[in-house]
């Protein structure tokens, strides 16, 4: 057996033996398990009983623990701990061992937003609530009732909104929700979780198309869950979801629910369905059926790439399979995002809030940068392209107040220098000169057209948190039609915007479906 030759960069690092080391070669140690947590964004994998070259020899028992506890005290010297560790024998009497390593929560538990999507029934919500809340549904939509945000989601079973939910882990890997009293409270999850995974729920009916996409886009989502529900298979709306999150190149991992109704030939059938849309070109991915804990590492290993789709077959009424999809989210790998000097912070703004006693907050998606509390930023563009001068008073995440937040963060912001009424979502604080444009020139895709799109031609954009209607006035090829890429110039219909070269987009209208990429933004 024999694995890829090691990295020096990433994450993953192999290990022979680690027997007999000294307290110098310990510290050396350090700096390197150091190294490949930064490159982890807080996490690192560590295989042991493999050579850098990765030739898998194993190691006995005893030298397998010695090396399991020299790694414990080289994680205590960087204030980290191993979460996860699974053992392997790989020939008589010799085993390999692999294992997670987490640093400890300084300030902010390490983040993973997952962005749940699917077409309508396909069990969403309820998946969503099996994982937070620990219990088992009681094939009536008990889960769905308790995580709605809505009376008329209750009543219709429908998410129309997007649902934020989180799942802590502890430092040990065991979800922290079902210890606690409120399983919902997002503060104390946060304060007691060193990872915490939140899912973002989407609506799955195509009315609600536009709060998908602005779930999709405007929240620095960093894995698809894609729920398939056994009854109604792969939907034309899972399809479409399907190609979406792959045409915008997001790693992507399918769960069908509702296995406990139905026989293992129709489960069987909908996998095929799967895998006949990931070989579609343009999406051209490999499925990748998870039926063991060896599946789960090798998922974990594998969607990074972006090529493998991992598929988890649960029940929500008898638990079958939430033991695998659970322990997966715990492994899943943060994005690793670096913070370079003096990168001017953004932050896509997505809710405007009144709070008495605080005055203006905003919750936004922080693309870039580092903010910190006292910090002076601009907000903008109003319909006139002008920003405003704002103070930042106070930051939360997930309720919790910190002192900075970083990319990926999903904050809250008390601001002081503007009023709810002069704000907008859509809009962005920055720091600089920023520049607006009515106009930008682009690379398009089209996914589904009906007919014929020809300059003209009017449709919605979705990018981050902006939605507007823009205008096709110049097409390279003239004419586009389903599959075509072209070259355009857009121009948004109402007011300006907020956008920077190589920012992704989806637009739509009607049954047309579209991505693409600001190649420069025009004015």
């Amino acid at each position: 057996m024999k694995l890829p030759r090691e990295n020096d960069e990433g994450k993953v690092e192999y290990k022979l033996i680690l027997s007999g080391v000294t307290p110098e070669r310990l510290q050396e140690l350090a700096s390197q398990m150091k190294y490949r947590l930064e490159e982890g964004n807080g996490e690192a994998f560590y295989v042991i009983g493999v050579s850098n070259d990765g030739e898998v020899i194993g190691l006995n028992k005893n030298e397998v623990e010695e090396s399991i506890s020299t790694l414990n005290k080289i994680a205590s010297l960087i204030n980290a701990k191993i979460v996860y560790s699974r053992e392997v024998e790989v020939k008589k009497g010799k085993y390999v061992v692999e294992l997670l390593v987490r640093r400890y929560r300084d300030n902010l538990p390490i983040e993973v937003n997952v962005a749940v999507m699917g077409h309508v029934n396909a069990g969403k919500s309820t998946i969503t609530g099996a994982l937070v809340l620990g219990r088992l549904d009681d094939g009536n939509g008990s889960l769905r009732t308790a995580i709605a945000r809505h009376l008329h989601e209750i009543l219709s079973g429908r998410t129309s909104s997007i649902t934020l939910r989180l799942i802590g882990f502890d430092e040990n890997g065991k979800i922290v929700n079902w210890q606690l009293k409120d399983p919902l409270d997002e503060a104390e999850i946060t304060i007691r979780s060193t990872k915490v995974v939140r899912l973002i729920d989407l609506g799955g009916h195509e009315r609600y198309l536009r709060t998908t996409l602005k779930g999709l886009l405007g929240y620095e989502v960093n894995y698809v869950m894609l729920v398939v529900g056994a009854d109604d298979g792969l939907s034309t709306m899972g399809k479409e979801h399907l190609a979406l999150a792959s045409v915008l190149k997001f790693p992507v991992f399918v769960v069908i629910t509702k296995v406990d109704k139905f026989p293992e030939e129709r489960v069987k059938s909908i996998i095929n369905d799967i895998k006949s849309i990931l070989k579609i070109p343009g999406i051209n991915r490999l499925a990748l059926e998870v039926e063991d804990e060896d599946d789960v590492i090798n998922s974990i290993l594998a969607i990074k790439t972006k090529r493998v789709v991992p598929i988890f077959k649960v029940s929500n009424v008898t638990g079958k399979g939430l033991d695998l999809l659970m322990n997966f989210l715990n492994l899943l790998p943060p994005e690793a995002k670096l913070i370079k000097d003096k990168e001017p912070p953004l932050v896509y703004i997505d809710e405007i809030y009144n709070v008495a006693g605080v005055g203006t907050v905003v919750l936004g998606s922080v693309i870039r940068g580092k903010i910190a509390i006292n910090e002076s930023l601009l907000i903008g563009p109003n319909k006139f392209g002008e920003f405003k001068e704002v103070k930042v008073k106070s930051i939360q995440v997930n309720r919790v107040f910190v002192d900075s937040v970083l990319p990926g963060n999903i904050a809250t912001f008390a601001i002081q220098g503007a009023d709810k009424e002069s704000l907008r979502k859509g809009m962005v604080m920055i720091k600089g000169m920023p520049k607006v444009v009515k106009k930008f020139k682009a690379k398009v895709f089209i996914l589904h057209h009906p007919t014929t799109i020809r300059e003209g031609y009017v449709a919605t954009l979705h990018s981050y948190t902006i939605r507007q209607a823009v205008r096709f006035e110049k097409i390279q090829n003239k004419i586009l039609r389903t599959g075509d890429t072209s070259e355009v110039i857009l121009s948004f219909l109402y007011r300006p915007e907020y956008v920077e070269k190589g920012q992704i987009f989806v637009f739509r209208e009607g049954r047309t479906r579209g991505v693409g990429i600001v190649l420069e933004p025009i004015g």
